[in-house]
């Protein structure tokens, strides 16, 4: 678990890294450290598996719960996908096996599983995850991920923040019946959602700004979001819903769309010199052959496409040989195909009214359309740990010839994502107390106003100890840290001596430079 927070090594590396650790961190002396091996750490995993790893997971989260005093009043869950190369045959007692679904990797080739998991609103930290097999949709999840996280966290009435997948009468009814409380996006597929699209490219409605904010990650430019004036409601059961209005997401739908234009129109404008040849000599093959290049992209209400056709007569000989004054020819008559297309300028103007707004949808009619909209923008944090999973933790591809070992590894995963983003969490709560704008953590020296746990780590890279034993005395030398190092470990409440720790063996005489 330390090797996979620090930076993952495939288990072939795992017994190298060791060696390049001081083995006092881990309570071991130095002749220990060669029984760790790759067959070791596997073994280790089938054991992991064996283990009660669902009790496991709670006494651990709610010991780090009470430990960091975090704040549970509103969780984040989504789920990503694990794509896996080669085979992994079996399937687990709790029927997790590799299956093809829907790839979020977009790799529908590969067998995947998915990876559930729940985050804080309080700094993102995780406090829940599941693994499933590849096959299973993210709408089948989400009653038995907040059954878990309720009593993880024992109360039921926290804010349960997903996306559209718990939007479902029967989840929604399931949380709400006991006591839960639900934010999510409404599906596009929805009836409400429907008409009030339609009846804003008709006609324009009024709203007015109710929040504004810098752009995550941006260079300081400003996101505007406006609320559209009206109540509204679910047909079904009442929930309230509120529409917005995003000018950030009106630009990338705008531009989304126009991207998706001049890659049709490309499609079409290749398509041209292929019409009347081979395959493509007929009406029914041409505009079938449309057809896919519009399903594809999304846009055929945006195109008036015309495919005209011309009656074309020649003549061919009739019989062999050189024609002369008494040779006979019939005639042959073929259709030729045309293929052209314009923008369709109304309906696009239509679609510009309803560019940048989205819905979201509330089981608790306390909650004001600011705060509901405040807690559906923290979701990205989410994701942010989605990626963290998969690039600093290198949880994909799956390389493992067991299925048990994948599980529980998994489980390890979660553990070191919880650690990490314990970490970031202290390093940034104790810059803000202290007024402290950034660190100098990346390259170059360079300022991270929200310092990642990867980069604070990474500042700490190449810190050694040296040791030199002279009968029955032991000299140890030490790297100096600099200026930034201490502050970290400042920020995090560690002293110099508790970073060195104890490594001096009892009964020796030691001497610290």
């Amino acid at each position: 678990m330390c090797n996979i927070t620090l930076g993952r090594q495939p288990l072939y590396e795992l017994g190298q890294w060791v060696q390049s650790i001081d083995p006092s961190c881990f309570g071991l002396s130095v002749e220990n450290l060669r029984i760790f091996n790759d067959d070791r750490f596997a073994r280790a995993l089938d054991k992991l598996y064996l283990a009660d790893r669902a009790s496991l997971m709670t006494e651990v989260v709610v010991k780090m719960i009470e430990e960091v005093d975090l704040e549970l009043s509103r969780i984040h869950n989504d789920s990503t996908t694990v794509k896996a190369y080669g085979k992994i045959p079996g399937k687990t007692i709790t029927g997790l096996e590799l299956a093809r679904g829907n790839s979020k990797d977009h790799r529908p080739d590969l067998k995947q599983l998915v990876f559930s998991l729940s985050i804080s609103s309080d700094g993102a930290v995780p406090v829940h995850y599941k693994t499933y097999s590849g096959d299973r949709t993210d709408d089948t999840m989400h009653i038995e991920t907040w059954t878990t996280v309720s009593k993880i966290t024992r109360k039921h009435d926290f804010i349960y923040v997903a996306d559209c997948k718990v939007c479902t009468s029967n989840q929604l009814g399931y949380i709400v019946g006991k006591g839960g409380r639900v934010i999510t996006t409404v599906p596009n597929t929805w009836k409400e959602a429907m008409t009030f699209k339609e009846g804003l490219r008709l006609e324009k409605k009024g709203g007015k700004r109710i929040w504004r904010r810098k752009i995550p990650g941006g260079w300081g430019e400003v996101e505007y979001y406006s609320l559209f004036c009206g109540d509204y409601s679910t047909e079904k059961a009442g929930y309230r819903m509120y529409w917005y209005h995003s000018s950030e997401k009106r630009k990338n739908d705008a531009l989304s769309r126009e991207q998706k234009l001049q890659k049709v129109e490309s499609n079409l404008l290749n398509l041209l010199p292929k019409l009347n040849k081979k395959k493509l000599k007929m009406r029914e093959e041409i505009e079938k052959r449309i057809e896919e290049i519009l399903k594809k992209y999304k846009v055929k209400k945006f195109l008036k496409i015309s495919l005209t056709e011309v009656r074309q007569s020649y003549r061919v000989q009739i019989g062999r040989g050189r024609p002369g004054p008494k040779t006979k020819y019939k005639k042959c008559v073929e259709m030729v195909y045309s293929l052209v297309w314009e923008r369709n300028k109304e309906a696009l103007k239509r679609e510009k009214n309803v560019d940048g707004i989205f819905p979201l949808l509330t089981t608790d009619d306390s909650l004001s359309a600011k705060e509901v909209l405040r807690a559906y923008k923290y979701q990205p944090r989410l994701e942010k740990r989605f990626t963290q999973f998969k690039s600093v933790h290198e949880a994909a591809p799956l390389l493992f010839k067991k299925i048990e070992r994948v599980e529980g590894i998994m489980f390890l995963f979660f553990l070191s994502l919880m650690i990490q983003a314990i970490i970031e969490r202290e390093v940034r709560l104790k810059m803000k107390e202290w007024g402290i704008k950034t660190l100098p953590i990346y390259p170059e020296s360079r300022d991270a106003y929200h310092p990642t746990t990867s980069k604070i780590l990474d500042a700490f890279d190449g810190i050694s100890s040296y040791q030199v034993r002279m009968g029955q005395m032991t000299k140890e030398f030490r790297d100096s840290l600099t200026q930034t190092q201490e502050q970290i470990l400042n920020l995090l409440g560690i002293s110099s001596d508790y970073y060195w720790g104890q490594s001096v063996v009892e009964g020796e005489k030691s001497e610290k430079t």
